[in-house]
């Protein structure tokens, strides 16, 4: 029974999200927020910039925590995840949320639903371009859970839906071929 009000208020979740919601066009930049801008958002940062490289897209692509101070390392095991997939996270250094940051974003991804909360709490202005990651993946809108304390397959396992995601997000970005509406 459990499992099954929780599916609807995901879906119910998910609808109230995009209904108020419109993806922004053109995206020139993306700032993802997690708490500590130590595991997920320096893992999504490198990797949609990665993807938007490859794509030969024009995106600035930031990130920062709702919790952080100024200049820590990313975690050792989003290191050695990062490096499993091709990406460095050696010169990563924690960024605290900032006003500019929120202004200069077209949009603004964030891992968990209470991390929405607090973004518009602090920016309301933001309302419109405050996405949920796993919302371009699927419609359950669960959460990236933050892998801190966890394993290293726990930071696989986080780094596995951030790629996800973001590959659906930026196959969005992408011009459609000449010739096809959207």
């Amino acid at each position: 029974m459990k499992r099954v009000v929780n599916e609807a208020l995901d879906q119910w979740r998910y609808r109230s999200l995009v209904s108020g919601q419109a993806f922004p066009s053109p995206v020139r930049s993306i700032l993802v927020v997690c708490k500590g801008n130590i595991c997920r958002s320096p893992l999504a940062e490198a990797y949609l910039k990665h993807q938007i490289d490859k794509h030969g897209l024009s995106v600035v692509i930031e990130s920062a925590g709702l919790e952080t101070s100024l200049g820590k390392a990313a975690h050792p095991l989003a290191q050695v995840v990062g490096t499993q997939g091709g990406l460095l996270l050696t010169k990563h250094a924690t960024q605290p949320l900032h006003k500019e940051q929120i202004d200069r974003a077209d949009m603004i991804l964030v891992m968990e639903w209470r991390q929405r909360r607090r973004v518009l709490k602090l920016y309301p202005q933001a309302k419109q371009k405050v996405f949920l990651l796993r919302q371009f993946y699927d419609q359950s809108v669960r959460e990236v859970a933050d892998p801190y304390s966890g394993t290293l397959e726990d930071f696989q396992t986080c780094f596995s839906m951030i790629r996800q995601a973001c590959d659906v997000l930026v196959m969005q970005m992408l011009p459609l071929p000449s010739g096809k509406q959207g």
